[in-house]
């Protein structure tokens, strides 16, 4: 086959829900042209959806001229790999145990559990080969979303509340009308634009005859766990599958992956296709009309799922674009065709759908930053976030300064192999548009820094968690140089010992 069977696996995932909000969106618009009341209603959902599955597996199976519809191997569950899904376990259990009797003594064991599981796999491959890498990161994203979101029977905190209300909204109506229905709120308008919080969960819920709540608190974690995943497949490809291995793990160690993005529904699923059409463009082995057809599934998914990702990624795949004109470099993977298409699917998305809502809430940001500039030499303007990731704030307790003199180390690692990575003190076979999204998320990273206000319009611990997309494995290769400076003969254990100190205690790390 031409991708790998992660691949096959990430990719499926993801045209499953383009699929689900595609077919959506072309259910709830053609019923309501022939003036049917409710679209969406699960006996709808139901009749048109089962169809086209069926539909879809019988052209699958004649692309491919098989016979059997569904060929499906033996799986070996060998003991190693019942031991990787026992974290699950404890994560379930735990915040079982949690809501029924108030003690986090499973919880606590996950992590230790965890922190095991992960010191062995770094320090031996003897004892647990690189072929588990990618179910170890996917069982520890199962275990630290779930030990969180299973806790209580309600929803997180953030803006899921209002997400959930424009979800119960969709829902109770059984349609999803493309006009903002919460005017002159422009706020509630952007929710209701987005497909992730509308469609989607309307549809899951109905059809799996889920309490609307659980919806968001077990089938979207669900759905972000493979995040991590596609992560770790495409660093592997630069950075080898050990390296990769540990960035995944640094990715999700930090806190705003297992806290604050379950308050953010739309997010977690645009998050998914983020990292798709990243899989997408670094991909060599996809042919070039495979691609486009991927790129422009995902890119809808993106655009209908969060619009703060999308101006994000329009401006990595925009700025990428200009640079490897200026470089005078060969754009294979990055195309004219491919910002174009994502700029007019974009906008067309979001001038014509909820009255504008989306549009003029970017518009708004934009004014709220041009207005912060008069504060330029005023570092409290850029938010106590920032200052607190630069180390301008004093800590509130010794544990909380011990816990941030940790962050920044991990902090400081990879602006170390930032540097490295620049001076060429490491051989990595990088593309050149790799090499290029990794510069803008630095020079991204440094206006937010730098421009007052930038940071506040989405959170600055949203906006790091997003770069950690493309800066994750420079800490690695931070502490790779550090070791070979310090112990040339033993930089593999030293390197091992630099980032278990760091990751596993900021990992199970309290929110400040």
């Amino acid at each position: 086959s031409e991708i790998g069977e992660l691949e096959t696996l990430l990719f499926s995932v993801g045209l499953s829900l383009a699929f689900l909000l595609l077919a959506g969106l072309f259910m709830n618009e053609l019923c309501l042209l022939f003036s049917a009341l409710k679209p969406l209603s699960p006996v709808n959902l139901a009749i048109i959806l089962n169809p086209l599955v069926f539909i879809s597996v019988i052209l699958d199976c004649l692309r491919r001229r098989e016979t059997k519809i569904l060929g499906i191997k033996k799986i070996a569950l060998s003991p190693m790999t019942l031991v990787f899904l026992f974290p699950i376990v404890l994560s379930v259990v735990g915040a079982m145990w949690v809501n029924a009797f108030e003690n986090n003594v499973f919880l606590l064991l996950m992590f230790i559990v965890i922190s095991i599981l992960f010191v062995v796999t770094v320090s031996s491959q003897k004892l647990i080969p690189p072929k588990f890498y990618s179910l170890f990161v996917f069982v520890m994203a199962i275990s630290l979303l779930y030990h969180y979101s299973l806790i209580s029977r309600y929803i997180y905190m953030g803006d899921v509340h209002i997400e959930y209300f424009v979800f119960k909204t969709t829902q109770n109506d059984a349609r999803w009308y493309s006009t903002n229905p919460y005017s002159p709120n422009t706020y509630y308008g952007t929710m209701y634009s987005m497909l992730s919080v509308t469609i989607l969960p309307t549809i899951y819920s109905n059809l799996l005859n889920m309490d609307p709540a659980w919806t968001f608190k077990i089938v979207f974690p669900l759905i972000f766990s493979f995040v991590p995943l596609g992560l770790y497949q495409m660093w592997k490809k630069y950075f080898g599958k050990k390296s990769a291995f540990i960035s995944a793990f640094l990715f999700m160690a930090y806190e705003t992956f297992y806290t604050e993005m379950l308050g953010l529904n739309r997010q977690m699923v645009a998050e998914l296709f983020f990292v798709l059409i990243l899989l997408v463009f670094f991909s060599d082995e996809m042919k070039t009309y495979k691609k486009t057809i991927c790129f422009a599934i995902f890119s809808f998914g993106l655009i209908t799922s969060h619009y703060g990702l999308s101006v994000i990624f329009l401006f990595f795949i925009s700025l990428s674009f200009i640079s490897l004109i200026l470089v005078r470099h060969a754009r294979k993977n990055v195309t004219l065709s491919m910002v174009v298409l994502f700029f007019v699917m974009m906008f067309a998305w979001y001038i014509f759908t909820s009255e504008g809502a989306v549009l003029e809430d970017i518009l708004l940001f934009g004014n709220h930053v041009s207005n912060q500039l008069n504060d330029f030499f005023n570092f409290q303007s850029r938010g106590k976030l920032v200052l607190r990731g630069l180390g301008l704030e004093s800590p509130p307790t010794i544990w909380n300064a011990v816990s941030r003199v940790f962050a920044y180390i991990t902090e400081g690692l990879i602006v170390v192999g930032f540097v490295g990575l620049i001076r060429k003190r490491v051989e990595l076979s990088f593309k050149k548009e790799y090499f290029i999204f990794t510069m803008l998320a630095w020079i991204f990273l440094a206006a937010l820094i730098i421009v007052p206000g930038l940071a506040n319009t989405m959170r600055m611990t949203r906006f790091y968690h997003v770069l950690l997309f493309f800066l994750a494995p420079l800490c690695v290769v931070g502490a790779r140089i550090l070791a070979e400076l310090a112990f040339k003969h033993r930089k593999e254990l030293a390197t091992s010992i630099l980032l278990l100190s760091c990751l596993l205690y900021t990992s199970p790390s309290p929110r400040d």
